[in-house]
């Protein structure tokens, strides 16, 4: 008997492991846009790598959905995400058409344990495995670079944009571009924004622009966030014999290096290395099956291509140099030496009052996270820090007036203005949310198109600048203000006598906590995305004393839970996985 038992033991500890397969859902966003088939082929020969690497091991297995583009593609991948989450995989990555749709079906998935990893693209509130993209903002600063050599320093370049405003990674090339020719001191006029991320949008917009500026030398460059609809842009501009205007876009894309070499319209396009991003995300995939600790966040350097380095870019499924350039950030010292030197005893800075970013309770009397902030880094730099009501229409005035050191504002207001400097790190991040009655089911995609039929209430996110009235432009809006906004806001909507109310998130999101369960908030797209920033003049020498300051705040603040201990207070969560660095 006892012989039978050492056999029985000897036998089953004897045979092989099985391996494992671990289920993995995969939700790319286009296979028309050939950077990011790009990333998917990076993406799935590492894992194919890895398996081949592990036969005896555990394997992975990729199952892949295909969103598609333009709006229909956002409600596709809305509705895939919910398959996959009933689905229960080990893992899900995905690269997403939209930051907000899938807010709500990342906080189920963190709810479930199943690790997402994000790639290109962002999704706001929810918590992310890892999130890996493209050095943008830096690709954006390269192009501005390279633009400001092609003209001379007292001329005014006509700028047309195509944008596209509903995720972070393009928002970023625009952000970066534009603070680039600040920097340079690039005299720049923005006469015309247009949507454009693929190539049917492309077309779109640029048969817009030329109906609007037939006339030759009425504009002087066209830039364009992505090839994806870039592409589009240059052969219509080819068409139509607009040799003049240069072209500046991103991605990569070996038609857009072919223009480049030929001299058709495009003179840089700081190339994205996308097979190395898939490649990237796959072996962070592994690491997180695996039980390893991950980067939260990481960025893949950019290649600026122009007409004399084409040649040297090894293409989107290169390896890229390691050294990351979108890195920029001042040393403790550095900022220490610039304050003994240009240090004053008050700082004045201009803002319209929003809580929960900054709040007046009575005349003078200040809070808000970010007066908070502002008023620790105050007391580290031994400067005396002097807060104006100011309506958003006179912000810029002020600092022209020299009235005001700086200003708060969102980055969107400031964009597209060359005679202002954006100083420091962000100081959160701005969108538009949606209050809708936890009674009412809330559409895959809150936009335009789904909210037609609804009434519609919003308040002016105080400086928005009208983006809200020009998205539903022809549409009945009802519009409130006043101090009490918000809550009469909340009352409105309980009351049925309006469908849905729109305004900032993080006012909203602030102010939730007091409707006492009756409303559902979605984060939406509506308005894009935009930092809050503080602002000064460009010849104004204090101009970066108050930056610096608060980037070593911040530095130390996220270490140490200052930062998340002011946050708190104003049900709010750290923007920094959204931060450029």
């Amino acid at each position: 008997m006892r012989k039978f038992i050492v056999f029985v033991w000897l036998l089953v500890f004897s045979l092989p492991v099985f391996a494992k397969e671990w289920n993995v859902a995969v939700l790319y966003w286009s296979m028309k846009i050939e950077g990011q088939v790009a990333m998917r082929k990076g993406l799935e020969e590492q894992v194919q790598t890895f398996n081949d690497q592990n036969k005896s091991k555990n394997q992975i297995k990729l199952i892949p959905y295909v969103a598609g583009e333009g709006r229909k593609g956002i409600e596709n991948q809305a509705v895939q995400m919910q398959r996959v989450l009933r689905d229960k995989p080990d893992a899900i990555i995905i690269q997403p058409t939209d930051n907000s749709t899938l807010a709500s079906s990342l906080q189920e998935a963190n709810i479930l344990r199943i690790p997402v990893i994000a790639y290109d693209q962002y999704i706001v509130n929810g918590e992310l495995a890892a999130y890996l993209t493209s050095a943008n903002y830096a690709a954006g600063r390269a192009n501005g670079d390279y633009l400001a050599t092609l003209y001379k320093a007292d001329q005014v370049i006509k700028i047309a944009v195509f944008e596209y405003p509903s995720v972070s990674a393009t928002t970023e090339r625009v952000d970066g571009f534009f603070d680039s020719l600040r920097a340079h001191n690039v005299r720049f006029k923005v006469v015309g924004v247009y949507q454009a991320v693929d190539p049917a949008s492309g077309k779109t917009a640029v048969e817009q622009f030329l109906k609007e500026f037939p006339a030759k030398d009425s504009v002087d460059v066209v830039f364009t966030v992505n090839d994806g609809g870039g592409i589009e842009v240059v052969r219509e501009l080819q068409a139509k014999k607009r040799t003049e205007i240069k072209h500046v876009t991103f991605d990569g894309d070996p038609a857009s290096i072919e223009n480049i070499r030929a001299g058709k319209s495009t003179v840089i396009n700081s190339a994205q290395y996308c097979g190395e991003l898939g490649r990237e995300t796959a072996r962070t995939l592994v690491k997180a099956l695996n039980g390893q600790s991950v980067e939260k966040k990481t960025r893949i350097p950019t290649f600026p291509i122009t007409q004399k380095n084409a040649d040297q870019y090894s293409g989107w499924m290169g390896i890229p140099n390691l050294k990351d350039s979108s890195k920029n950030s001042a040393s403790k010292a550095h900022s220490r030496k610039e304050l003994d030197q240009n240090q004053k005893q008050i700082v004045r800075i201009g803002t319209t009052p929003l809580c929960p970013y900054i709040c007046e309770k009575s005349p003078g009397v200040w809070t808000g996270y970010v007066f908070e902030i502002l008023g620790d880094v105050a007391r580290e730099i031994g400067v005396e820090l002097r807060l104006e009501n100011v309506a958003p229409s006179r912000l810029k005035q002020g600092l022209d007036g020299r009235k005001l050191d700086y200003i708060i504002a969102p980055e969107s207001l400031v964009r597209y203005m060359d005679d202002v400097v954006v100083v420091g790190p962000q100081l959160g991040v701005n969108y538009t949310g949606a209050i809708l009655p936890k009674s009412r089911k809330a559409p895959l995609v809150i936009d335009r198109q789904s909210l037609e039929k609804s009434k519609i209430i919003y308040f002016d996110l105080a400086m928005q600048d009208g983006r809200i009235e020009n998205e539903f432009k022809g549409q009945k809006l009802h519009k409130l203000a006043g101090s009490d906004v918000v809550e009469r806001m909340f009352r409105i909507v309980a009351q049925k006598r309006m469908d849905v109310a729109l305004g900032d998130y993080n006012v909203l999101r602030y102010y939730q906590v007091r409707d006492k369960g009756q409303f559902n908030l979605y984060p939406t797209s509506i308005t894009g995305f935009s930092f809050f920033v503080l602002v000064g003049r460009k010849k104004n020498p204090q101009g970066e004393v108050l930056g610096m300051g608060v980037a070593d705040w911040l530095k130390q603040a996220r270490r140490n839970g200052r930062l998340q201990e002011i946050l708190g207070r104003y049900n709010l969560t750290d923007w920094n996985m959204l931060t450029r660095d």
